[in-house]
């Protein structure tokens, strides 16, 4: 066999598979890996060179935080200035760079107070502009009473299909009409202010599944939603009542109550009948409670 031939034939056998994938493919591919290493596969080629951008979702989450960690150490001097000056620009140019609309955002934020609260509200406005579909803000506060207050431009991510919020303040502006896509939420830590929890869970008229903990400024938990199917929910000391009623299809319910729960005929704030016959359709129901009574 000449040389030609056996050029031929290994060409052939080595062809690029991979980079004659469609290119939406490749980016739901590389939206499975780590960032750092989708972003390591621009070095491959100039084909590959700005692949990367064009995945679908972005996840900056603990791991990313400890690969971080250990580039600063290896840095050296003024390790703590020099890790959220990295934490921040990596995150923004992401945003930034990346050409189309997002389904998928995931930032674990290290506590920083100094520093951090301008580099999220600049997250959330360039995402309100991104048609993002799942929201996931972990704010890593060392102080029980530190929270950061979500800005007006949160309130303007109306594609939003889930979303999940820790440690951080909710208060919507005035002219807030609800988020019209939202399936599913989870929040933690999260300090609703002025009353909003009832007009905020209202506003979200497709909602399926709801899991509340260690939320503040809920005295009231009443709980809407005719497409709402799950509720999980831990109420902390200052819980007052709870109404299931206009929450006709729940089919899984867990409350847990902080603290001891009085009746009503001590002026009390549960009433455990009217809650029993609301979840009569529900087929997996938990309550945990300390009741007592005079």
């Amino acid at each position: 066999m000449s040389s030609k031939g056996v050029k031929r034939k290994r060409s052939g056998a080595d062809e690029d598979i991979i980079s004659n994938l469609p290119r939406n493919l490749i980016a739901c591919i590389l939206g499975k890996m780590p960032i750092r290493e989708a972003v390591r596969t621009s070095v491959f080629s100039k084909k590959w060179r700005y692949y990367y951008l064009n995945i679908p979702q972005l996840v900056f989450d603990d791991q990313f935080c400890k690969e971080l960690d250990d580039f600063s150490v290896n840095k050296g001097a003024n390790i703590y200035a020099l890790k959220f000056y990295q934490f921040d620009e990596i995150i923004t140019k992401s945003l930034m760079l990346h050409p189309g609309g997002l389904e998928r955002f995931k930032v674990c934020i290290p506590f920083n107070p100094s520093t951090v609260v301008p580099y999220v509200n600049k997250w959330i406005l360039c995402l309100s502009f991104r048609k993002i579909k799942e929201l996931t803000l972990i704010y890593k506060k060392v102080y029980t009473d530190h929270h950061h207050k979500l800005p007006p431009s949160f309130f303007s991510c109306l594609h939003l299909t889930s979303l999940k919020l820790i440690n951080f303040v909710r208060s919507p502006p005035l002219e807030f009409k609800g988020f019209p896509n939202l399936r599913h939420l989870i929040l933690s830590g999260v300090d609703f202010t002025n009353n909003c929890f009832e007009s905020f869970i209202s506003s979200c008229p497709i909602l399926k599944r709801l899991f509340l903990g260690g939320c503040s400024g809920i005295h009231h938990f009443i709980i809407s939603g005719s497409k709402l199917q799950r509720l999980f929910t831990k109420a902390d000391d200052n819980f007052k009542s709870i109404s299931l009623e206009k929450a006709p299809n729940l089919s899984e319910v867990y409350v847990s109550l902080g603290g001891v729960v009085k009746g009503p005929e001590e002026n009390g704030v549960f009433d455990l009948v009217s809650f029993m016959v609301a979840c009569l359709k529900s087929k997996y129901l938990v309550l945990i409670a300390n009741f007592c009574s005079s």
